[in-house]
């Protein structure tokens, strides 16, 4: 090979090691951690709708109910394993022309590999990273499942790990109440349960907004009676004699 051929050959290989060094240094891996922010100040308000059905109350066996709710995520501490954690101090209100009442605190924790989130004392797997379609984890892996007690009405909604799953990636979210209105075209749903019978409904989702954090939330725990053949099956609403059903709508979010 001729000087200058080599010459050619050696600044050819020196420019491709450089643009590959350039490339690899652009890659950007998304793994979804702006599905849940936790940056101090950040809120987020939902219209809470529920439903009551309980049949030792025959004059009143199914009870309505409309709040609204404002979670706001503000100091940060260390918890009990020594990591950083996050308040998440909740309000809500009958009206959003009325003052904000506080409720109690919850918390988060939020690692590269999964968000934690504690409810009434009651620790939750919410999501894991990356969000991958289909991913799979048990995401009450910490909730006691074996009660000391049998009670039908109660005794499934827990006792059994749930095995959270991600159904849906960049789905389109919209809601509006009250004058105010929120919408995402980026949201995921995690798919919590799913497990019915003839007398029984255990159904739990929530969906989660790029840069928002949870949008919707539904959860059924109904418990029905066997009903003549005039109402179908699947119609546990019209069946159910004990239970509720909770849908938690975002209209709003922002930062104080």
């Amino acid at each position: 090979m001729k000087l200058s051929n080599k010459i050619l050959f050696l600044v050819f290989a020196i420019l491709m090691l450089v643009s590959c060094k350039k490339e690899t240094a652009s890659v950007n891996f998304d793994l979804g951690y702006n599905y849940f922010p936790d940056d101090s100040g950040s809120y987020v308000i939902y219209k809470v709708d529920s439903v009551l059905y309980n049949n030792f109350d025959v004059n009143n066996l199914k009870r309505f109910s409309s709040y609204y709710l404002k979670e706001i995520i503000t100091e940060q501490f260390i918890d009990n394993l020594g990591r950083t954690a996050r308040k998440v101090e909740r309000y809500t209100t009958d009206s959003l022309n009325h003052n904000w009442r506080f409720s109690n605190v919850w918390y988060i924790v939020k690692t590269d590999r999964n968000i934690e989130k504690v409810e009434d004392n009651i620790r939750y797997i919410k999501l894991t990273f990356p969000v991958i379609k289909n991913n799979t984890w048990r995401g009450n892996k910490y909730v006691d499942t074996k009660p000391s007690f049998i009670n039908l009405r109660f005794n499934s909604t827990y006792s059994f790990d749930w095995t959270y799953s991600i159904t849906g990636i960049n789905e389109n979210y919209t809601f509006s109440d009250a004058g105010e209105t929120l919408s995402s075209d980026s949201t995921l749903t995690v798919l919590q349960a799913a497990d019915s019978s003839l007398i029984q409904k255990v159904y739990s989702f929530e969906r989660y907004a790029r840069n928002i954090g949870m949008v919707y939330k539904e959860f059924w725990r109904l418990d029905a009676q066997i009903n003549p053949d005039s109402i179908p099956q699947q119609n546990y609403e019209n069946r159910t004699v004990f239970g509720f059903l909770v849908r938690q709508q975002a209209i709003a979010h922002g930062k104080e």
